[in-house]
């Protein structure tokens, strides 16, 4: 178990290696992942709809970023 503080400030322990947090329409969402590289492909996709000002629209997005475990 790991333990994450989540962009809204909260500590979860959590079965994971990586957390994803996304930012849409003024709230943060957040996704786990048991490895590095689906977090990556995660991040890396939300970006590429980051710079898409269609998609920005139509999921309102705002921000995203990795966060690590404490731990690391």
């Amino acid at each position: 178990m790991n333990t994450f503080i989540l962009a809204t400030g909260k500590t979860v322990q959590k079965n994971a290696k990586r957390c994803v947090a996304i930012k849409t329409r003024g709230r943060w969402h957040h996704k786990f992942f048991r490895s590095i590289d689906g977090a990556w492909n995660e991040l890396k996709s939300v970006q590429a709809y980051l710079k898409n000002p269609d998609m920005v629209a139509y999921y309102g997005l705002e921000d995203c970023k990795l966060i690590k475990p404490e731990a690391e």
